[in-house]
């Protein structure tokens, strides 16, 4: 569908072709012609090219949703026990944290710990390190995440920040053993 402008009590009107009405000697016309409109003054319109800086925003939000997507992803978040991946969200992590606490306070010694109908069972001391150093990797791909899109923030070119490896600086991921 074309899209047409015209200045209309010193506004720039821009409307698409078919929403257009024409009014002439008291009469309405819906749905004008193509050579209608361009009697009653409308001119194609066409969409102007983004500027430079418009363009390098686009593409640093582009860059900044690859980030997040990334950080999201199991590239990121997961982490193995026992040669089994899985991940713990951080409300799961808060939670865990309060049940070892608990079960350490009522003289418990093991724990259980479920991920996708597997049930891990170890030591509450070995399960509150495992739980600490996974807190510790999460922060640390959080803050590298972090880095990443404050780095595309100072970019000044679209070829650096579309080359941009977002992909590097995490850490390794955690891999734990129950034995």
């Amino acid at each position: 569908m074309k899209t047409y402008q015209k200045e209309i009590d010193g506004k720039l009107v821009v409307r698409q072709a078919n929403i257009i009405v024409i009014e002439k000697d008291g009469m309405c016309t819906y749905n004008p012609t193509e050579e209608m409109i361009l009697e009653d003054g409308w001119v194609e319109y066409t969409v102007p090219e983004p500027t430079e800086e418009e363009r390098l925003k686009r593409e640093k939000e582009h860059k900044i949703r690859e980030i997040e997507l990334f950080d999201s992803s199991q590239k990121v978040n997961s982490f193995s026990i026992d040669g089994i991946e899985l991940w713990l969200d951080k409300a799961t992590r808060v939670g865990l944290k309060l049940r070892f606490e608990s079960e350490i306070a009522m003289g418990k010694e093991s724990t259980t710990l479920w991920s996708n109908g597997i049930e891990f069972v170890l030591p509450i001391e070995m399960a509150v390190k495992m739980l600490y150093g996974l807190e510790l990797y999460a922060s640390a791909c959080y803050d590298n995440t972090q880095r990443h899109i404050a780095a595309i923030g100072k970019l000044e070119s679209i070829n650096d920040v579309i080359a941009y490896d977002h992909r590097v600086g995490y850490p390794e991921k955690l891999v734990l053993k129950t034995i």
